[in-house]
C-alpha cells in the first residue's frame, strides 16, 4: 500500500488521510510510506487511520498525552480485540495540575486499556506506536490537542517494515518494564 501523502498536494493528502485505512500486511507486500502534518488536520487523520487499522496490537509511547480523540480510537480498537498497551512520560501526564491529560487518561484505564507511566529519565519524550509488530508511526507529533490544532508537527507512518517495527517494540518493550502501571485521578 503505497501512500505517498507527501507527493500529493495538501487538499489530496487530507482525503487520502482521512478516507484510505491501512489494512493487514501480508508477506509479499512491500514496505510504504505516510505521512501527515498539523496543523492543517491531515497528522491527526493519519493517527486516527493507523490505529483504525490494527488487528492485533498497538504499543504506543508518548510525551504529552491529551488528545481525546485518540484515547477515543484506542478505546475502540481495544473493544474490537487489539491488544493496547500505552506508555506515558510521568511528569507531562501525571504531575501538578493535568486535567486534560487526566481526562484522557482515565477514559484509556476506564475502558480496560493497560496504561504504564515512566518517570526515570529527566524527560520520556518518544512519540511512537507500533501497529501489528509490523508497522511503525513516528515523528514531532504528540498526541495531543496542540500537536493537532496548533503546532507545526509531522508523522510519518512506515507500513509493513517487520525489522523497525521489532526495533522500535524492543525499545518500547525496554521502557514498559521500567514504568509503573498508572491508576485513575480525579
Amino acid at each position: 500500500m503505497a501512500l505517498l501523502l507527501a507527493a500529493a498536494g495538501p487538499a489530496q493528502a487530507d482525503d487520502r488521510a482521512r478516507t484510505q485505512r491501512p489494512q493487514p500486511a501480508s508477506q509479499d507486500v512491500r514496505a510504504a510510506t505516510s505521512v501527515g502534518f498539523s496543523p492543517d488536520g491531515s497528522a491527526e487523520r493519519l493517527v486516527l487511520a493507523t490505529i483504525a487499522g490494527a488487528r492485533h496490537s498497538i504499543q504506543l509511547a508518548a510525551y504529552s498525552f491529551t488528545a481525546s480523540a485518540v484515547a477515543k480510537a484506542l478505546i475502540v480498537a481495544h473493544k474490537r480485540g487489539v491488544n493496547v498497551r500505552v506508555l506515558l512520560d510521568w511528569k507531562a501526564n501525571f504531575e501538578d495540575d493535568r486535567r486534560y491529560a487526566r481526562h484522557a487518561i482515565n477514559a484509556l484505564l476506564l475502558a480496560g486499556v493497560a496504561v504504564r507511566s515512566i518517570d526515570i529519565y529527566p524527560i520520556f519524550h518518544d512519540k511512537f506506536m507500533v501497529i501489528d509488530g509490523r508497522s511503525v508511526q513516528t515523528g514531532s507529533y504528540n498526541y495531543s490537542v496542540s500537536a493537532a490544532r496548533y503546532n507545526a508537527e509531522n508523522v510519518l507512518v512506515v507500513w509493513n517494515d517487520p525489522a523497525l517495527a521489532t526495533a522500535y517494540a524492543h525499545n518500547w518493550d525496554a521502557n514498559w518494564r521500567l514504568g509503573r502501571a498508572a491508576e485513575q485521578r480525579y
